[in-house]
């Protein structure tokens, strides 16, 4: 698979609105791979760099032949947590 092939699936984006110390801004990452996340001062923003960091992250990987998670289907989920 090509990078472009990965950043078509379906990973889920995690997005924050903050406010602390540092001021008025938007966290995002993508849940399925690890350290992939980004920051922006706006929500157009996060969507662009948090985009630009899944490129990177899965270039990365491809270069260095590591394994790159992919997101299960979203069809395997049934919307309803079992208890035992």
């Amino acid at each position: 698979m090509e990078v472009t092939d990965y950043t078509r699936l379906p990973y889920t984006r995690l997005v924050q609105e903050i406010n602390d110390e540092s001021g008025h801004y938007f966290y995002g990452r993508i849940l399925e791979l690890d350290g992939c996340q980004s920051t922006s001062d706006t929500l157009e923003g996060l969507y662009e760099s948090l985009n630009e960091a899944l490129e990177g992250y899965i270039e990365i990987k491809i270069e260095n032949n590591l394994p790159i998670p992919i997101p299960e289907a979203p069809n395997n989920y049934s919307g309803t947590t079992g208890m035992a």
